[in-house]
């Protein structure tokens, strides 16, 4: 039986909602996870598909398919990922920068925007967010998903950042934050398809239910039900034209800084 993560934060819910529910007949397990548990699952193959960070499919090329028509997107705005920071972005060359462990993508994301568009160079500690602070005194904070969402600025970090509203302003395009990625095998194909119809179905519900999901959700999330529907109506979760050239410019960004080998092209798999 094939396995397919499920992102634990409020954003993938409405891809997944089908499935949790039980409106979508699926025959298959859920396994679920933050963002890095499940790219080392998938890595793993612990996981035979999961909505993973995107920058772990350029990392190692040739490894995973895509699944169609799936991703986590910010349209314009992110707002689940979040610098704080106690000086302006221009300003933080050489200060240390604390990055959650939770995420790959959004620490490339990062560097891509201190380094390319305000041309400055920090140092990093990394931190678990929500179980720790970060260590020793820093200028900023990345925290990401839920927490992300919850957290307000403070007198400390007074300048606060939406990350992908800050790549949208830099390349007018949507930022792809996870796709939903294969450790591909052979004898598969069978289950896959039967796997892969039941997350677009899941995902048709899911969409089509947003004000009765944030209604069941939002106390388990800790965020306010209109708010919920506002942050989920804010992201895409497809992969047309427009995100696949907002996610071929991250990766053409991140092999400039050294982050990738180069820009992989982009393979889907096909029934």
């Amino acid at each position: 039986m094939l396995k397919l993560g499920h992102i634990t934060y409020s954003n993938c819910l409405p891809v997944h909602a089908g499935i949790l529910d039980g409106f979508v007949d699926f025959p298959f397990e859920l396994v679920a996870g933050i963002p890095s548990e499940l790219n080392r699952m998938l890595y793993e193959g612990s996981v035979a598909v999961s909505p993973s960070s995107s920058i772990e499919y350029a990392l190692d090329p040739g490894k995973y398919l895509l699944l169609p028509d799936l991703s986590i997107t910010s349209r314009t705005r992110a707002m689940s990922i979040i610098l704080e920071s106690s000086l302006p972005l221009a300003e933080l060359g050489g200060r240390t920068v604390a990055l959650t462990k939770a995420s790959a993508t959004s620490v490339i994301l990062l560097r891509i925007i201190l380094e390319i568009m305000n041309g400055v160079r920090a140092e990093y500690t990394l931190f678990e967010q929500g179980s720790e602070e970060p260590a020793g005194p820093v200028a900023a904070i990345l925290t990401i998903g839920d927490l992300a969402l919850q957290r307000s600025a403070t007198t400390s970090f007074p300048h606060v950042y939406d990350l992908g509203r800050l790549w949208n302003e830099f390349t007018g395009l949507p930022f792809v934050f996870a796709l939903w990625q294969v450790n591909y095998k052979k004898d598969i194909d069978n289950e896959l398809t039967l796997l892969y119809d039941g997350v677009v179905r899941s995902k048709k519900y899911g969409l089509s239910h947003l004000q009765e999901l944030a209604g069941r959700y939002a106390g388990p999330f800790g965020l306010p039900e209109p708010f919920l529907i506002e942050y989920w109506k804010s992201l895409s979760y497809d992969l047309g034209d427009e995100e696949q050239k907002g996610l071929l410019r991250f990766y053409g960004y991140a092999a400039e800084i050294g982050a990738i080998p180069s820009v992989p092209e982009l393979v889907f798999f096909s029934r």
